[in-house]
């Protein structure tokens, strides 16, 4: 079956800074000829006779085919970070990036400077969450062919020139910071929400087997100050801060961590933990789903 082309998921009209001549011509030539060279490639491989076929023909079909997958891949991520204002962000992925990072500034300050660095060159610059230590991590790549190995790009900057030439010439910097301004906060969450929810699930703890387990409550502060009850014998760590905390941890006992619905920053944290050598889970449901359930709790600043 053939890969189909997929439509623009905005109007380029409303785009800052970036023409909507640039965007079409960007989406219909590069991303849209990417496509078709997939699909004539996957062609040619399905008549090939592999047991009989010269292995330099084989190699160069095989490596063609990763360029164009990839190619056609991070263009539909690439167009789909476009259409926002650049600077909304969800509490949670404004978090995911102190903790990785130390601040948006810096992970912005990272991200810009790869991507200027690459000007006049080609290649591409990648948020990756990396399952391995529930991580993310800003990556170089070039020719689309490379990857962090399990890793889920959930932001892509494209700095081949066709991206930003009929607009910018060969000023690739002010090309870059035009991208920064149209990033749509909202769609790369989602992304790093799916990512996270999918490589976390086996780590969930269901509110019976937490019983033994040393609780740590890692709602972000803001939630957590406007709190007033949290899990008994709990107590609060920023999950901002886990590089900071998690050499305290006990190495020989469980450790649960729970956030308000046992989504992301809860799960995020338990890998973040278990990267560091920590038998941690989260709390499936969260606070939110133990209150719910009639369990007990206690006064935030009381103990047990």
């Amino acid at each position: 079956m053939d890969a189909r082309i997929q439509d623009l998921p905005f109007d380029p009209a409303t785009l800052q800074r970036l023409s909507p001549g640039l965007i079409n011509s960007h989406h219909q030539n590069n991303y849209g000829g990417a496509v078709k060279r997939l699909n004539a490639i996957r062609s040619a491989l399905s008549t090939q006779a592999f047991a009989t076929a010269p292995g330099f023909q084989l190699n160069g079909l095989k490596r063609e085919e990763l360029i164009a997958t990839n190619s056609m891949l991070l263009h539909e991520l690439y167009f789909s970070n476009l259409g926002g204002d650049g600077v909304t962000m969800e509490p949670a992925m404004k978090l995911a990036l102190d903790a990785n990072f130390g601040s948006v500034e810096r992970w912005r300050e990272e991200f810009v400077a790869m991507g200027k660095a690459l000007g006049g060159g080609s290649g591409w610059v990648l948020l990756v969450f990396q399952p391995r230590e529930g991580s993310l991590v800003n990556q170089w790549a070039a020719d689309h062919t490379h990857a962090v190995a399990g890793g889920v790009p959930i932001l892509a900057l494209d700095m081949y020139e066709h991206a930003y030439h009929m607009d910018y010439g060969a000023a690739a910097g002010a090309y870059v910071d035009a991208f920064m301004s149209n990033i749509d906060w909202a769609a790369v969450y989602g992304r790093y929400q799916r990512a996270v929810h999918a490589a976390s699930e086996p780590f969930g703890a269901a509110q019976d087997e937490i019983a033994d387990a040393v609780l740590l409550d890692v709602r972000r502060a803001g939630v957590f100050e406007q709190a007033t009850a949290m899990l008994p014998g709990a107590r609060w760590c920023d999950p901002a801060a886990v590089g900071r905390w998690a050499a305290e941890l006990p190495a020989d006992r469980e450790v649960v961590v729970y956030c308000v619905y046992g989504h992301e920053v809860g799960r995020a944290t338990a890998m973040r933990l278990r990267a560091a050598g920590i038998n941690a889970r989260y709390l499936r449901g969260g606070i939110d789903g133990w209150q719910a359930a009639g369990r007990p709790t206690q006064t935030k600043g009381t103990s047990t």
